[in-house]
């Protein structure tokens, strides 16, 4: 008697979050493609748990959106096109974003736990929902806590076929203590830490760093949360360096300043994402990133 009670606890308890979650505006579907469906998908994502503080109604993801895009299109003007690139985010018909909300069945404190780790919680979690689209990458603001980290992401170029590595998050307000939304961060019309670290991950799903860029680098076992991840730069300044630490960013100034490793390079057979089928305009025949999909 007392499990069936704690059932039906948990069931008018969901249901009344699923009610409460319904506000005007919100989107819970990703609504259909305006283009051809390569494009980075934008999502609220909050844990069973979570308090819902409306970041897809009241402008606070499409401000950051906004100043990751700012920055890489001024990053990219004069280089392969004159007026810049621009990261293709899924949007709608009136060209504002397409942000799906969704509330998850797990506690906050089984992706918390898994500090660095916890987006390969979330992206399975999501394709649980149907938000698995192979045409698209996804790029999570999660409503909830990390032991860990502002940010992290999967890396499509060092997994293993048949697993799945295209999504990237950013916790809000994050690490325990230390936050996303504190010194220089959160929400702000401007390019600060946490508007940094999210494009960080951002480019890391659309393959940045490569294997094959000359200064790629991988970190070696020193005892830190960093340990055998690749995917970085050992040029500091660049947005995709990083050092082996728990401190993962710095201030970012350039974008592959020399176009020597990721950005309109001359590395035959070696992914750029200038040529990126994630950002306009690009070229004729455009890369996909592998995301270990056989």
């Amino acid at each position: 008697m007392v499990k069936i009670r704690i059932l039906i606890l948990l069931y008018l308890l969901g249901t009344s979050i699923a009610f409460a979650d319904k506000k005007e505006g919100r989107e819970f579907v990703d609504l259909p493609d305006v283009d051809n469906g390569y494009n980075i998908h934008v999502m609220y994502v909050l844990p069973i748990d979570g308090i819902d503080k409306e970041y897809d109604l009241n402008s606070k993801i499409g401000m950051l959106v906004y100043q990751m895009d700012k920055w890489f299109n001024n990053k990219t003007k004069g280089r392969l096109f004159e007026e810049g690139q621009k990261l293709k985010f899924d949007r709608k018909e009136d060209n504002r974003l397409d942000i799906t909300f969704l509330r998850l069945d797990i506690e906050d404190i089984d992706i918390s736990k898994r500090g660095i780790n916890a987006v390969n919680v979330l992206q399975p979690a999501i394709a649980r929902f149907g938000f698995n689209d192979p045409k698209k990458v996804y790029f999570i603001v999660y409503g909830g806590t990390n032991k860990d980290v502002c940010a992290s992401s999967q890396l499509p170029g060092h997994v293993p076929l048949g697993v799945t590595a295209n999504t990237a998050a950013v916790y809000i307000p994050g690490k325990r203590s230390g936050s996303c939304i504190e010194n220089n961060g959160g929400f702000k019309p401007e390019f600060n830490n946490t508007t940094r670290s999210s494009l960080h991950e951002v480019l890391h799903i659309l393959g940045a760093v490569p294997k094959c860029a000359p200064d790629h680098l991988i970190f070696e076992d020193a005892g830190t949360i960093n340990d055998g991840i690749g995917g970085h730069l050992e040029i500091p300044g660049d947005i995709m360096y990083s050092v082996q630490s728990n401190v993962t960013y710095d201030k970012a100034k350039h974008l592959d300043f020399k176009s020597s490793n990721y950005y309109n390079h001359d590395n035959e057979g070696c992914l750029d994402i200038a040529k990126s089928i994630y950002v306009t305009p690009t070229v004729e025949n455009p890369q996909l990133t592998t995301y270990g999909v056989e």
